[in-house]
């Protein structure tokens, strides 16, 4: 007897089908890149992490120990194929040294386009979170943080001989018998092969030197970089997310290292041209995790990072995901995509927080390959010499703060002095690295900036302030319907209003309807100001109005686009004398009609006005007038 096939049976068949089709079908991804392959340590390295955090904390609060500036020998392999230097991927030595300058940069807490961290930003957050003030700054936001972590290019090698291009050492996969990295087609065997074979062959100690590799790989892979965890002494993390004697250290692609707007003439990968590609992976080098805590809503373990549900992408906009399915319950000023550790493009994230800082501080001072880096003299910390850098907009309006971009440069990273000339105040004092400065009368200042590392690098510039303009509006606020309004301002040189985007100081129009009016007055300098007048419309029955006196008119269609008919109703009427006004009371058309006994309708070409509001003002030759609405299409 035949099997009967049952209704459960088919949809099981069905669903075992689709989830294999599923398999065979390369969806396309989200996203196009795989920025960190970093592999999340276990809980119980976490746990041990925790513990030695909150000895620093401990130590810090009982005065017992202060923060420690850590210097980082950096040494580069760069694996090329017997490419001259300077031709991909063979990177030239601009390139490579301007990603050290990017790490020290944005480990300092002055990394590219810090400058425009949101005046407001997770103030809320910290409010909520009641925050300690220390991981605040002068404004209430989270504090960008120098994390008082500097890197150097090493000058010597393993035996103790000078490198000829310090920090970098070039080898050839050729000459090695290595196989070339852009033939492996999936990011896992390419890792796979720099751990076994790579690294291990070229590794130098991990107790001196962070070690760096930079390779090309296959044109359409995903993934850009990943480092190792700092081990701990007791634990070991999950495999690979640990640093070991022959593995420890930062993969990163050639195309995403370095820094275009540094050295701009390199090989660089879209999105990714300002080296925050490195200060990521070496953000999990120094015990950094992501921002979402590689969970919806998960724990990065920093209570100054806002939960995020996941990883950002490309450049947001302040305030994200502060609201709705992305968002996180106690995020009330949404993600901190701005932060390293996320992955929007490069220009979009510039800042580590305190709490960021104390775990690479932790790391720094308890893992056994963190600990001793920078106690060999294996560079010059003051290879770099510092170069004072500030931007700030030649003009101000009103009276308020600024707070300048500091775009200086040097290793180590300079301690800065800042001074003002006409007594603006500067907050919370003359040495942060970026100050508020605060201007409480008109003039010219000049803002200077001294930075120092061994080496004194000057700049000053000059901001003039500038009163906003003292706007005043006059108009009648309360007016008949169909009154003739003039609606004026003074104090500025220049005026725009809107809704209907007239320029000068007045304008006129036909009262129909409650209005509301804005004013922008700009001065002579550029400075402006803003205000609104609200105009309420009233019958008002003891003046005549257009609408209740007629002569029989009617019009149609109503509203018109290009011909607009006129009936006459009144047989001894012959003549029409129309104006059409705009609803500033100006004339846009006038036009005189004739009507025949047996011809009572005539016709206006409108095609030439522009789309809005008219009335219609008509008067025949006996004087009686009609008033009509008219709305041009």
């Amino acid at each position: 007897m035949p099997s009967k096939i049952t209704v459960q049976s088919i949809f099981f068949i069905l669903f075992l089908f689709l989830n294999q089709l599923k398999a065979q079908i390369d969806f396309p991804k989200e996203k196009k890149y795989e920025p960190c392959a970093t592999e999340t340590p276990s809980q119980q390295w976490e746990e041990e992490f925790q513990q030695l955090i909150q000895k620093i904390k401990t130590n810090n609060i009982s005065n017992k120990t202060q923060a420690q500036v850590f210097t980082i020998p950096v040494i580069i392999h760069v694996i090329h194929g017997g490419e001259a230097v300077g031709t991909y991927p063979n990177l030239a030595q601009g390139q490579l040294n301007s990603q050290i300058q990017v790490l020290n940069n944005d480990y300092g807490g002055i990394g590219f386009n810090s400058g425009n961290y949101p005046a407001n930003a997770f103030v809320n957050y910290a409010s909520n979170q009641v925050l300690p003030q220390t991981n605040l700054d002068i404004l209430g936001r989270v504090m960008i943080a120098n994390c008082n972590v500097q890197f150097c290019l090493a000058t010597l090698d393993t035996l103790g001989n000078l490198l000829a291009e310090p920090g970098i050492e070039r080898i050839n996969y050729v000459t090695k018998g290595w196989t070339n990295p852009i033939t492996f087609s999936s990011s896992t065997s390419l890792q796979n092969y720099i751990n076994g074979t790579i690294k291990p062959q070229s590794i130098w100690n991990v107790s001196k030197y962070l070690n760096i590799w930079v390779t090309d790989r296959i044109s359409n892979g995903s993934l850009l970089g990943y480092a190792t965890f700092p081990p701990l002494t007791t634990l070991s993390g999950l495999p690979g997310s640990f640093g070991t004697s022959t593995t420890d250290g930062f993969w990163c692609l050639s195309k995403a290292f370095g820094s275009q707007g540094i050295y701009p003439t390199g090989t660089y990968l879209t999105g990714y041209t300002r080296g925050r590609v490195s200060s990521h992976e070496i953000g999990h080098y120094l015990g950094l995790r992501h921002t979402w805590g590689d969970a919806n809503c998960g724990n990065d373990y920093c209570d100054d990072t806002p939960p995020a549900k996941t990883s950002n992408f490309g450049s947001p906009n302040y305030p994200l995901n502060a609201t709705g399915s992305n968002s996180c319950s106690s995020a009330v000023d949404g993600s901190m995509f701005m932060n390293i550790m996320d992955y929007v493009d490069d220009p979009s994230k510039y800042m580590l927080t305190t709490d960021q800082s104390t775990r690479i501080q932790t790391a720094m001072t308890s893992s056994p390959y963190r600990k001793f880096l920078g106690t060999h003299n294996l560079c010059s910390i003051s290879s770099i010499a510092t170069s004072a850098q500030f931007n700030i907009p030649n003009k101000f309006c009103g009276l308020g703060s600024i707070t300048p971009t500091n775009n200086s440069s040097g290793t180590p990273v300079p301690n800065y002095t800042w001074s003002v000339s006409g007594g603006a105040l500067i907050n919370p004092s003359n040495n942060a690295i970026i100050p508020s400065i605060t201007f409480t009368s008109t003039g010219n200042y000049t803002i200077t900036l001294t930075a120092n590392n061994g080496s004194t690098s000057v700049i000053s510039k000059t901001i003039s302030v500038y009163p906003n303009p003292v706007l005043v509006i006059n108009s009648p606020t309360l007016v008949c319907y169909e009154d003739l309004v003039t609606v004026s301002a003074i104090g500025g040189n220049s005026y725009t209003w809107s809704p209907y985007l007239s320029v000068g100081p007045s304008f006129t129009y036909i009262a129909f309807a409650d209005e509301s009016y804005t004013c922008t007055a700009t001065s002579i300098n550029g400075c402006k100001s803003e205000d609104s007048i609200s105009i309420k419309v009233v019958e008002c029955l003891s003046f005549p109005s257009l609408k209740n006196q007629s002569i029989s008119l009617n019009v149609f269609p109503n509203p018109a686009s290009t011909q607009l008919t006129v009936k006459n109703s009144n047989l001894l009427t012959k003549e029409i004398n129309i104006e059409i006004k705009n609803m500033m009371g100006q004339i846009v058309l006038n036009q005189k009609l004739s009507f025949e006994k047996n011809n009572q309708e005539a016709n206006i070409n409108i095609s030439s006005l522009n789309k809005g509001f008219y009335i219609l003002n008509c008067k025949d030759q006996n004087g009686s007038s009609q008033g009509l609405k008219l709305i041009k299409e």
